[in-house]
């Protein structure tokens, strides 16, 4: 009888043991071997990766079209808009993914096993929210010469100004589109442009550089201290010891009286920045209103008033001349 008491004993010890392994055999099995889930993961990534090529597929297309010389930017987030780029972007995917300056990028609609997937895909992440809810960043605002923006910021030699645009038509010999001015020339900065060169008034010197600019394409416009560059090439050195304005800098034209409407030009302005040596004092980004707001002038704006955001203020700066602007696609 003791015999057989000590063999049952063991077969139960043994039988536990083996329920252990095979209870976490499975387990594993389902945590990391999931077939469903597997599947899962092949059918989203293979979506994506459909995504990305016929993305680039029709990139590719615009520039044969163009002869390679295509500068197109293309930007979608509704679902309308993405399917007329990505033919088998699925409704599922709406606002998971946006196109933005030619790339797909994911948003923070996906699951936590989406990002996961993603992860090796060579697919960003959407750059976070920079704006507070009442506003909705856009690509760009788009001027027709008689907008304009004034920063509150005086022209001085000590600043660093960064602008990226783009001009859609110029209407005049030269086009102001940055700068302080009023009278001619003294207490002011300006830049000028058209198709054939640039013009710079700084204080009382006046500098022309050949090499205009191209309709519909976009430009880093850098204006550091004695120092102009057009997309990281150096333009001119101006030379100058001291320069004080008593005059704020406007972007879109010149605000000098008849400037404004004889020297017209349609620009799209997709970032802004002006700095001095000690920090930043202004970095504005393109927007619209989702609801009404008050400006940096104390004006009630109502729903879809276009304008710029200032990040390091947080004011909202709007049109201050006639017309109105044009808001470019959601970011």
């Amino acid at each position: 009888m003791r015999n057989k008491r000590g063999i049952s004993l063991i077969v139960l010890i043994i039988t536990i043991i083996v329920v252990i392994i095979l209870a976490a055999v499975v387990i594993l099995t389902l945590s990391k071997n999931n077939p469903i889930e597997s599947a899962k993961e092949a059918r989203f990534k293979e979506d994506v990766c459909t995504f990305k090529d016929e993305l680039a597929l029709y990139i590719s297309k615009q520039y044969a079209n163009a002869g390679g010389h295509w500068d197109g930017s293309i930007s979608a987030k509704s679902f309308d808009d993405m399917v007329k780029y990505i033919p088998s972007f699925s409704k599922k995917y709406e606002g998971k993914f946006i196109i933005n300056n030619n790339n797909l990028e994911y948003t923070n609609k996906l699951n936590e096993k989406e990002k996961e997937y993603v992860q090796n895909l060579n697919v960003k992440e959407k750059i976070s929210k920079l704006l507070p809810d009442e506003y909705q960043q856009v690509e760009y605002i788009e001027g027709t010469g008689t907008q304009w923006i004034d920063t509150g910021i005086n022209a001085n030699n000590n600043l660093s100004v960064k602008i990226e645009f783009e001009a859609s038509l110029i209407k005049n010999a030269y086009s102001g589109f940055l700068g302080a001015r009023t009278g001619m020339h003294f207490e002011s900065f300006c830049i000028w442009l058209n198709e054939r060169n640039f013009r710079f008034d700084y204080g009382n010197v006046i500098r022309n550089v050949s090499g205009g600019l191209e309709i519909d394409k976009r430009y880093v416009l850098l204006w550091d201290k004695d120092k102009i560059y057009l997309n990281d090439d150096l333009k001119t050195s101006l030379n100058l010891t001291e320069f004080s304005s008593t005059q704020t800098i406007t972007v879109f034209a010149i605000k000098s009286g008849n400037l404004v409407d004889d020297r017209q030009a349609n620009y799209k302005l997709y970032t802004l920045t002006i700095s001095n040596s000690e920090k930043m004092l202004c970095n504005f980004i393109p927007c619209y209103s989702t609801t009404s707001v008050v400006d940096v002038d104390g004006k009630e704006c109502p729903i879809g008033t276009i304008g710029l955001y200032d990040t390091v203020e947080g004011k909202f700066y709007t049109n201050q001349g006639t017309g109105d602007f044009i808001a470019g696609p959601e970011v």
